[in-house]
């Protein structure tokens, strides 16, 4: 430890090293297109990489005779990264300019603005935005969180190994910072993680930090280079097995990653990169073959530009088969990644053509002068949700009971089977002849004085009008939504300490559940367990519970299992007649929910073909307060003017995405 500097991983090109880019890229770019579930880890390789190779560099500038010249490093590091995003940010800009939506544009005005200083992962923070809900509320420059991280450590690790190791001395308090810096950083994943708010830890500079400064402790303590062992193989080859592994299967473990099992994969990355640029494994001739090393190469392009094209493609080919469309938007990304890299990326690397001299930092300056420009004079379209016409809103009459079960089978479906038969043949699956029919029975009234509002993000839309609807009708009202909330164990959020909280800080007289899909996702009797419990836990508090069917979604996210689910509840409902109920949402939707229910230009629902806007919540609102009150006593609907003037429409999840509720084109 108290020798000086040891610079053996970069005296060199190492080809492998580009091959582990390309897996990275990758495994990133199917994670996207929903391949596999844990392709998303591909960031964190590339995280460990750029440790490993930032500090290798920087070990190299203080070897020499004029050590660290910061400035010096800082402008390579900037007009290596910045002209790439910068043409991606302004290309996808104008594009949007012409072909995109108002949606499109303001949500992609406004997260640019942040994208440019590189704080784009903070900015996703600040507005409590669900990365994992990228698949139904997608941004053109969300991916760009990751370079942000990158770019803040570019930034701020210099300064570090500039203060600690000046003109080749010795790295010994360099290695214990990092040390120290790294198990910091993990730690702050561990105890900052919330399983209601997964993407904090995810996005947070502070909590990802962990794995650059990982590769940057695989640069300090470089391994010796001699031939390959049995040792160094074994390490080698389980170091990629449990790379892959966690990969493909990466998405069941999520709430273990983020828990603090981020820190294995970030492992094996430091072995598999130590022993690969250390000549110590024979993984490197695979991994260093033409084609791994092509696409490697052109790998900060592939990752730019994918996303936004996959974004923009995917809702304008709605009947083109996926295989299709996935073929598509690759062949378009490694088009545009090819051009990336032969006109703006390579040219800087070696200073060639139009990057001789100061055109590389003239040409750097304005391309980004361009595109702060665009992106920070156009209009972001926040504050620009659409408003309704109060009268268009009034409350949907009741469903009338379904006939009793002894009827015949021609008349007992009743309509609430509509909502399962219509989206489980969506899913290709066919749905049950007959639902459960709804019970009869002559129930008792039960005065309500406090309802509990329970469900996963759209049940979060929804919460504001309900809110005031329910309010303005007679009773208190809890918000419990919460995004990916479900009653099953698969997702981050855990159903029972979170509800058993909840009832028992909420006591209510009626729990009302926006059902999810995000339960229709688990087998059969996951699910009837999982709902069987909450219903167990909420009879017990003493409330009575009330099941509002899922609304329609967009057909690619509906699952076989929705009928199951809907069946189940039923049953509880059937044998609880006096303590369940079940309500029928389509007969407010309809079998498919337009997003223009009433062709007024004001959105009902969001692009994302899932969650609402205010309109929608007002209609939700004033049709739900109708359907509880010939249920329970104590709630006196009124007339939707008398609540709708108030300020539950400014709530920000209207503006979530930006520019998701903004007024149509007529």
């Amino acid at each position: 430890m108290r020798g000086h500097i040891d610079h053996v991983a970069l005296t060199r090109h190492v080809p492998a090293l580009d091959g582990l880019r390309a897996l990275a890229v990758i495994a990133v770019i199917a994670f996207h297109l929903g391949w596999i579930s844990g392709g998303f880890l591909g960031v964190d390789l590339f995280f460990v990489l750029s440790g490993f190779l930032i500090t290798s560099l920087l070990l190299s500038d203080a070897r020499g005779e004029g050590g660290i010249d910061l400035r010096a490093f800082w402008a390579r590091r900037f007009r290596r990264l910045l002209p790439a995003v910068a043409l991606t940010i302004g290309g996808v800009l104008a594009w949007l300019a012409v072909w995109g939506t108002a949606a499109e544009q303001a949500n992609a005005r406004d997260d640019a603005r942040w994208a440019i200083p590189y704080l784009a992962n903070w900015h996703l923070i600040a507005q409590a935005r669900d990365y994992w809900a990228t698949a139904v509320e997608p941004s053109v420059f969300t991916h760009l969180w990751s370079l942000a991280v990158e770019e803040q450590f570019y930034v701020l690790w210099p300064l570090a190994v500039w203060v600690l190791v000046r003109r080749g001395g010795p790295t010994r308090r360099l290695v214990w910072v990092t040390g120290a810096l790294t198990a910091a950083s993990w730690v702050a994943l561990v105890v900052l993680h919330d399983p209601s708010n997964p993407s904090r830890v995810y996005l947070g500079t502070d909590t990802r930090a962990f794995a650059l400064l990982l590769g940057a402790l695989a640069a300090l303590l470089p391994l010796a280079r001699r031939p390959a062992d049995r040792r160094s193989e074994a390490v080698a080859m389980l170091a990629m097995l449990g790379l892959c592994v966690l990969w493909v299967v990466g998405g069941d473990l999520r709430d273990w990653l983020l828990r603090g099992g981020l820190l294995v994969h970030s492992g094996l990355a430091v072995a598999l990169i130590a022993l690969v640029a250390a000549d110590r494994t024979r993984l490197g001739l695979p991994l260093g073959t033409r084609p791994l090393v092509w696409i490697g190469q052109r790998s900060y392009g592939l990752y730019l530009w994918h996303w936004p094209v996959l974004v923009l493609i995917r809702p304008r080919t709605p009947n083109v088969p996926a295989a299709v469309r996935d073929v598509i938007i690759i062949a378009i990304s490694v088009a545009l990644a090819e051009l990336s890299y032969q006109w703006i990326e390579h040219p800087i690397r070696r200073r060639e053509g139009w990057a001789t001299g100061q055109r590389a930092a003239r040409a750097t300056a304005g391309l980004m002068l361009i595109a702060a420009v665009v992106a920070l004079i156009a209009p972001s379209g926040r504050g620009h949700v659409a408003s309704f016409d109060l009268a268009s809103i009034a409350p949907v009459p009741a469903v009338p009971p379904a006939p009793p079960a002894s009827s015949s089978a021609s008349t007992s479906a009743s309509t609430s089977a509509s909502t399962s038969a219509a989206t489980a043949a969506a899913a290709g699956a066919a749905p049950p002849e007959t639902l459960p029919a709804a019970t009869t029975t002559t129930l008792a009234r039960r005065t309500v004085r406090s309802v509990l509002w329970i469900g996963d993000s759209v049940a979060a839309d929804l919460a504001p009008a309900v809110m005031a609807a329910v309010g303005a009708a007679g009773a208190t009202v809890v918000d419990g939504s919460i995004d990916g909330a479900r009653f099953t164990e698969e997702g981050t959020v855990r159903p029972k300490p979170l509800y058993t909280r909840m009832l028992a800080e909420h006591p209510s007289d009626l729990v009302v559940v926006q059902m999810t899909l995000w339960d229709s996702e688990a087998p059969t009797e996951a699910m009837r367990a999982g709902i069987t419990w909450f219903r167990d836990l909420v009879l017990w508090s003493g409330a009575d519970l009330v099941f509002v069917t899922p609304p329609p979604v967009r057909p690619d996210l509906i699952r076989a299992g929705l009928a199951d689910q809907l069946a189940i509840v039923r049953e509880l409902a059937d044998a609880e007649p006096t303590r369940i109920h079940v309500i029928d949402s389509s007969a407010l939707w309809g079998p498919t929910m337009e997003r223009d229910m009433d062709g007024d230009s004001v959105p009902d629902r969001k692009p994302d073909g899932v969650h609402v806007c205010p309109q929608g919540a007002a209609r939700y609102a004033a049709w739900l307060v109708d359907q509880l009150a010939g249920t329970v006593d104590g709630l006196t609907p009124v007339f939707p003017s008398a609540w709708l003037g108030g300020t539950w429409a400014a709530s920000i999840r209207y503006d979530t995405p930006v520019g998701a509720c903004v007024a149509l084109a007529g």
